[in-house]
């Protein structure tokens, strides 16, 4: 942690331990929501209801609660199209950060598939070229199964950066475009997110492999930006019926709004636990056998989710991120959020989301400077005051 912006395990073991204090009142009232659902569900089917929330019902459960907010994910996917939410993204980051994409036409740059994009970015004031970013949207045999940016080359005196994204988005058929549900535009803004991050690094300092980000601010940036997919001005741009071409109705937009921080409570609880767990297991005292790491699991799950672990069932061998680069930084996460939702409401919610001014100012007083010096004075200057927690702890209903 001493790389970090935490700076210890002590700072990261007191950041989890508050935040969970904080958490635990909400979190029981969305267990108990969810709870009620299920009773009430099982009544109407006339099933036994076991008294108790399962692994296997926070989902399920969750979903039926977003419906009865007058939230459904099969309708809203059909305003969003693959194709417009792409090309209306880049649209504004372009407006928001002052920069200018041109695709590329194929054939004229080196490609690892006939699907995968290429774009040119450069700075629109200045016309000076920045870098490259590929775009490879869609599921094939072989590829990589998740979301995720890869910084192919970092910029240099000679040449710009060039990053690329990876997606496993659906592709198009010829009777029907990929449809998207709200949360894949969510992470599809927080991925471009990355690649500007990687692009708008500026100095030489950023140009070596030293220059990488603290694994627990990484996140904060685009995190950030995920804030647009929940703004009404920013939704009706990117929402398109695919048939009749209208925009997302005020009904089911204003839902949406409305409903996105249930169950959010309950949602960063699990987000604690693994921390937890990442941390437990790369400690001074780390589980030795399965037979201890299956007890970790165990005990640390209901401990902090609320929700007991099923019998034999054991997430870590399938959590990724314990053996890759956010290794014991999985807290990284959550105290990203705090940085990230401070940024947002300091600036952009005051200021406006597509005020250009504080879009160049977030460009050259958080992306720029990259991994060189103090994160937290970078973060200093853009809000005009240090950091603070006050924005995350509101919209986590911990604040008023």
């Amino acid at each position: 942690c001493t790389k970090r912006m935490s700076g210890s395990f002590q700072a990261v073991d007191e950041f989890l331990t508050n935040l969970q204090t904080k958490l635990e009142a909400a979190g029981k009232d969305d267990y108990e929501t969810l709870l009620q659902l299920k009773k009430d569900h099982c009544k109407d089917m006339g099933i036994d209801f076991d008294g108790k929330l399962n692994a296997w019902d926070t989902g399920y459960y969750g979903n039926e609660l977003l419906k009865s907010k007058g939230v459904d994910s099969e309708k809203i996917r059909e305003y969003f199209p693959l194709d417009h939410v792409v090309s209306t993204t880049m649209e504004i980051y372009q407006e928001l950060l002052g920069l200018t994409f041109t695709e590329l036409l194929q054939g004229t740059y080196w490609s690892w598939h006939k699907e995968v994009r290429c774009f040119h970015v450069k700075d629109t004031a200045s016309d000076n070229s920045i870098g490259h970013f590929y775009l490879d949207l869609h599921p094939r045999d072989g590829k990589y199964g998740h979301a995720a940016i890869f910084h192919l080359v970092k910029h240099n005196s000679t040449h710009g950066a060039v990053d690329c994204m990876l997606c496993n988005l659906p592709a198009s058929t010829e009777g029907k475009p990929s449809l998207l549900r709200h949360q894949n535009v969510v992470t599809f803004f927080h991925e471009f997110g990355h690649i500007m991050h990687g692009l708008c690094s500026e100095g030489i300092g950023n140009s070596t492999r030293l220059a990488k980000c603290p694994r627990d601010f990484v996140e904060a940036p685009s995190q950030m930006l995920e804030n647009w997919c929940w703004q009404k001005s920013i939704l009706e741009r990117l929402s398109k019926h695919y048939q009749t071409g209208e925009k997302l109705p005020d009904a089911m937009l204003n839902n949406m709004i409305q409903a996105k921080h249930v169950n959010v409570a309950f949602g960063s609880l699990r987000q604690i636990y693994l921390s937890r767990l990442d941390l437990e297991i790369h400690g001074p005292h780390p589980p030795k056998t399965a037979e201890e790491l299956q007890s970790l699991v165990d005990k640390l799950r209901p401990a902090i989710t609320l929700v007991e672990n099923p019998p034999g069932n054991n997430m870590l061998r399938t959590f990724g991120h314990l053996m890759n680069q956010y290794s014991a930084s999985y807290y990284g996460y959550m105290w990203a959020e705090v940085l990230s939702a401070d940024m947002f409401a300091t600036r952009f919610e005051k200021e406006g989301v597509m005020n250009p001014k504080v879009g160049m100012d977030y460009r050259k007083l958080v992306l720029a400077p990259g991994g060189t010096h103090n994160i937290t004075d970078h973060l200093t200057k853009f809000l005009g005051r240090p950091p603070s927690n006050e924005a995350f702890l509101k919209s986590r209903r911990i604040l008023k």
